[in-house]
């Protein structure tokens, strides 16, 4: 079975520079890449950013446990099964001292919602080979990431 990669970014916020909060501006964002990704300079992929639960970051989904594989092998073998195509998985931190953000804007925690859907997704589409439209990007999320995710498909589709 051919092997996808993880590449842990650090993302440098504008949006969340001077939050009420105070939490950090720069954020380590990991990008699945699929197992083709090296393979052309030509071919473009789908994205989907995954978001996490309260209290969580895009980091908590890598975790690897003696009960179940880490995303990335789970990805991997989804792919070589055929049961989904190749994509790249982006999966931001949105964590605030508070715990969350429910990735919204807000002048309590921070533009959490600007920086997933505007900032970080257009410094993703410029560093990675996404097909960079609204017909080949998806969202997606558990507890508060589902809520952040229908919440973004409702009003920044």
């Amino acid at each position: 079975m051919r092997r996808g990669r993880v590449v842990v970014e650090e993302v440098d916020s504008l949006v969340l520079r001077g939050n009420a909060l105070r939490d950090p501006h720069r954020r380590r964002v990991p990008v699945y890449l699929p197992p083709s990704y090296d393979d052309s300079e030509d071919t473009r992929y789908p994205s989907v950013y995954l978001l996490t639960g309260f209290t969580g970051r895009g980091r908590r989904l890598l975790h690897d446990s003696a009960w179940s594989p880490p995303l990335e092998d789970r990805m991997d073998a989804m792919i070589d099964s055929r049961r989904c195509g190749e994509m790249i998985l982006v999966m931001p931190d949105c964590f605030t001292r508070l715990g969350g953000s429910q990735y919204i804007d807000s002048t309590a925690t921070g533009n959490y919602g600007e920086h997933l859907s505007r900032e970080l997704v257009a410094w993703i589409d410029a560093r990675y080979r996404t097909i960079d439209d609204r017909d080949h990007r998806g969202v997606a999320g558990k507890s508060s990431g589902g809520y952040g995710a229908l919440v973004h498909g409702m009003t920044r589709a």
